[in-house]
């Protein structure tokens, strides 16, 4: 029982939940901002585009948006946090 849980919360470590901590919707901005500063670089040679995939990467861009949707939800009883989401997700 034991691997399962170990299993569910490595699964699960990059998604939003009702445990992450208060300061989860302010990591989610800043990490949507990065995000959509990196998507808007220009990669003028091979080293250059490597190191945007590399950031894009690294800040898991690719599931940016189920991620957000999943903090929205955990956080719907919150109207600040979900405006804040909401205001991050916009530039998507």
């Amino acid at each position: 029982m034991r691997m399962l849980a170990v299993g569910a919360a490595v699964a699960l470590s990059g998604c939003a939940s009702a445990s992450w901590s208060g300061d989860a919707v302010t990591r989610f901005v800043d990490r949507a901002d990065m995000c959509a500063h990196w998507s808007g670089e220009e990669p003028y040679d091979e080293a250059r585009r490597a190191g945007i995939d590399q950031a894009l990467s690294d800040m898991r861009c690719a599931t940016l948006l189920r991620d957000g949707a999943a903090l929205r939800l955990s956080r719907k009883d919150r109207p600040d946090d979900v405006r804040r989401i909401d205001m991050a997700l916009s530039a998507f």
